[in-house]
């Protein structure tokens, strides 16, 4: 499933995908999070059988045969910080 967020609700609003698809794009990164775990923040863009997209935030998949993916290490490790006002954790630049 991909999702997207709600503001209003401060949730992620998840976009079910029931079939075999493609990943076609999917660009994030690996941050550390408040209690200091690694964290990944994944957008994906899937390819279905007719030719249609969906995309959103990754938000869970079964990988079916395979899936390549090339992680680049930062030179700086990336901090996401909780922000109560907004629902969501985001990079945190200053940290």
């Amino acid at each position: 499933a991909v999702g997207w967020f709600d503001f209003g609700s401060k949730s992620y609003r998840s976009i079910p995908v029931d079939e075999q698809c493609e990943v076609l794009s999917a660009i994030g990164d690996i941050a550390v999070d408040d209690s200091g775990k690694p964290s990944l923040h994944l957008h994906a863009v899937l390819g279905l059988s007719d030719g249609s997209t969906r995309g959103g935030h990754l938000l869970e998949g079964v990988v079916k045969p395979t899936l390549e993916v090339t992680v680049t290490e930062s030179p700086v490790h990336l901090r996401r910080t909780k922000r109560p006002g907004l629902g969501i954790a985001l990079i945190d630049l200053d940290a």
